[in-house]
């Protein structure tokens, strides 16, 4: 093969993986933002869903106070949540200082991570919730710029307000998942995203605020 043949199939191969490139970003960015399109309008079904909640609460209000010490402890045990299009529901995770509010699925999968938020394992409840979630422009790109200290609300499907504050963080490699399990008393939520490279994640631990989590959202 001569060296002219020989030039101009590299500059071929060359064109093709700048096409592919080029593709790739196209379909992350298309991706990114059906994602982002995605959540807010299930955010926005689970947000209207809350304040009937909230509502009925109010409506309830003058009821006899032992019924509704017995429907709010009640209410506390169970969480059922919300179908929304054959998708299940727990809540809402926000975070003002990034200025999202995004809807979190019961259980994760690859699947359900592309159009919301996942609990990855634990429950609310029990001071042991985990959060995942992609690191979409639209969703946890910019956790690691959380600063500790800084507020991270979860609300549940029942209405439930748990504030948070941001405790600290760590970099986990893809290979030391058992270590976003680690059940230490010192955090009671936890939400982590991949990096860019995707072998690591980025985790922040949070501390729940006092008085208690179980305040009815307003």
């Amino acid at each position: 093969m001569t060296n002219k043949k020989c030039g101009r199939l590299l500059i071929a191969a060359g064109a093709l993986v700048l096409c592919a490139a080029v593709s790739l970003v196209a379909y992350n960015r298309y991706t990114d933002k059906k994602a982002g399109e995605a959540a807010e309008k299930t955010a926005a079904v689970i947000r209207e869903h809350i304040e009937a909640q909230t509502g009925q609460q109010n409506t309830d209000s003058g009821a006899d106070s032992r019924a509704q010490d017995e429907s709010a402890e009640t209410e506390a045990e169970e969480l059922i949540p919300l179908d929304i299009d054959g998708e299940l529901y727990i809540g809402l995770l926000e975070i003002p200082k990034l200025d999202l509010e995004l809807p979190v699925t019961k259980g994760w999968d690859y699947n359900k991570m592309h159009h919301a938020l996942c609990q990855y394992s634990g429950d609310v409840r029990q001071g042991d919730l985990i959060i995942c979630g992609h690191n979409y422009t639209s969703y946890l790109i910019d956790l690691d710029q959380l600063a500790v200290g800084d507020e991270i609300i979860f609300t549940d499907v029942n209405g439930r307000q748990h504030s948070y504050t941001v405790g600290w963080f760590e970099l986990l490699g893809g290979l030391e998942g058992e270590k976003l399990d680690d059940k230490s008393e010192d955090w009671d939520l936890t939400v982590f995203t991949c990096t860019w490279s995707g072998y690591s994640r980025v985790v922040v631990r949070c501390q729940a605020c006092t008085p208690g989590p179980n305040s009815l959202a307003q």
